[in-house]
């Protein structure tokens, strides 16, 4: 694998230069989530009709867009140790509002964009400042949710806001016959999966995570690492709402409501340790599209809400024991 400049690699601990090696996903874990896809895919067919349909697949790669989007740009931070955040709807939610407005009074797109991406990373860095310093990163980002949906319901009085006549129809557009969500899913999977595997900050990433006292030997910095991981994490939630915002025309304080189970349950599906150091943006995405089929599938033969909660909490735990006897090399006879 090449390295970066020879300044950074010479200074580099031999720590630091082994550090990317748990960060390569090994086919294992990959090879699960591809199976259990194509046998959902297997049994979504012979039990839904319907499943088959161009539309039907359209949509099911559009909902694995968002949650991957989400879930891919979670990694650093899981990765690195600290977990996941518990305010990913609400994040995600306003960046939605948020674009949706500035597009309302006017402002061009690109321009609200920026201001969407830069106001979200700002949240975030914030975010990882107070984990870096102490703060249980669950706690962080629960109370971080909560603030959010707050201030956001108080300023748009909890009703729908709405772009106006501000041309968004490019949100739910396809190129080549392909949903530009997926196309952006895409690009930031592979962004995320070069960032990770191909360059100091993701070698470092992956070293705090898996032991963090030999990192700090090192010298790398537990907070610039954490900080770092929550700004990639806000893009992506930013993104995401973003896309959602341009696909509708309009959003409100309770968008997004199963985005942080979902994401969640695709990162863990995907195989990245819970306590980091191990897993992969590209599997995440993985997860992404084989919790997008399952719960398509539910909802196409009319699974409850807590139908579909169970069996998507039942893949999770099951894939998560899978996985961890595989670390454990159970099945390494």
């Amino acid at each position: 694998m090449s390295e970066p400049s020879g300044s950074v690699t010479a200074g580099m601990s031999p720590t630091l230069q082994q550090a990317d090696k748990p960060n390569r996903p090994d086919w294992l874990p990959m090879a699960l989530v591809v199976g259990l896809t194509v046998v959902a895919i297997v049994i979504a067919v012979a039990v839904t009709p319907k499943f088959l349909t161009v539309d039907n697949i359209r949509a099911i790669l559009r909902n694995a867009a968002i949650v991957g989007i989400v879930a891919v740009s979670m990694t650093p931070i899981t990765l690195s140790g600290n977990f996941v955040s518990l305010g990913i709807s609400q994040s995600a939610m306003a960046a939605m509002v948020s674009f949706v407005a500035l597009v309302g009074t006017g402002m061009p797109q690109v321009f609200a964009i920026v201001l969407v991406i830069a106001g979200l990373v700002a949240v975030g860095v914030l975010q990882g400042a107070v984990v870096a310093a102490g703060l249980n990163p669950v706690i962080t980002t629960l109370a971080a949710g909560a603030i959010i949906f707050g201030v956001v319901s108080e300023v748009s009085g909890g009703g729908i806001v709405r772009a106006g006549d501000a041309p968004l129809s490019w949100g739910g557009s396809t190129v080549a016959g392909i949903p530009i969500e997926v196309l952006v899913f895409l690009i930031v999977t592979i962004a995320v999966t070069l960032l990770m595997s191909r360059t100091v900050t993701g070698r470092e990433t992956t070293l705090v995570g898996a032991n963090r006292p030999t990192a700090e030997i090192s010298g790398i910095s537990f907070t610039r690492v954490t900080i770092v991981a929550f700004a990639i994490f806000s893009v992506g939630l930013a993104i995401a709402g973003i896309l959602n915002g341009a696909a509708f025309g309009q959003a409100t304080a309770k968008s997004f409501p199963d985005l942080t189970i979902d994401s969640i349950a695709a990162l863990l599906v995907g195989g990245t340790a819970i306590a980091g150091g191990q897993g992969s943006p590209l599997r995440s995405a993985g997860g992404a599209i084989l919790i997008a089929v399952i719960s398509n599938m539910m909802v196409l033969n009319d699974f409850s809400t807590g139908g579909r909660l169970a069996v998507q909490g039942g893949v999770v735990v099951v894939v998560v024991v899978v996985l961890d006897l595989m670390r454990r090399g159970a099945f390494r006879r």
